[in-house]
């Protein structure tokens, strides 16, 4: 609670004392099971994409297509 006190400016014998009377007062009630935290790994991936806009029609396609793909794709829009 020091932290959160500091990052907002005040002391953190105001913010303990704001904390006492709103448990007094039945405001707020204390929390008294611990939080678990827990850890992760964050792997970044590549999302790159390539859209494709062709006569008001849009193609979008992820980055594993293959070009026989892509190129099938660009025909059947032109001949609609």
């Amino acid at each position: 609670m020091s932290a959160i006190a500091r990052q907002a400016g005040l002391a953190s014998s105001q913010l303990f004392g704001w904390r006492r009377n709103a448990i007094k007062s039945g405001a707020v009630r204390p929390q008294r099971d611990t939080a678990r935290l827990g850890f992760v790994e964050v792997t970044p991936t590549a999302s790159a994409s390539v859209e494709i806009e062709l006569g008001g029609v849009v193609i979008r396609a992820g980055a594993d297509i293959n070009e026989e793909q892509l190129v099938r794709i660009i025909r059947a829009v032109r001949k609609a």
